[in-house]
């Protein structure tokens, strides 16, 4: 199988131990979101082995957790623009919790 540079983001590796460990992942959010489309399709195919299904799913949960903490990061950086009766305008953070 050949490895595109998508691949090669979210691969998983071999440790001294012999036991999967992954990779760092730098990809764009855009990136991994179109990678996990692609995972959901090949794993709702149902045409590849279970090893294959196993190894689908551990990047998948990987690209899961790396798309979370993107978006998680954006939306600290949200502020909402708040005109005061003076007619200025402030920024404030965008209260999450409600």
């Amino acid at each position: 199988m050949t490895n595109t540079p998508s691949d090669t983001d979210a691969r998983e590796t071999r440790g001294d131990s012999g036991q999967e460990t992954s990779q760092e992942i730098t990809v764009s959010y855009e990136d991994a979101m179109k990678k996990l489309e692609e995972i959901v399709t090949k794993l709702e195919s149902g045409e590849i082995s279970l090893d294959e299904s196993m190894r689908l799913f551990q990047q998948g949960t990987e690209l899961t957790r790396v798309c979370s903490e993107k978006l998680n990061a954006i939306e600290r950086q949200i502020t909402k623009l708040i005109e005061k009766t003076d007619g200025s305008v402030t920024e404030e953070p965008i209260d999450t919790e409600q």
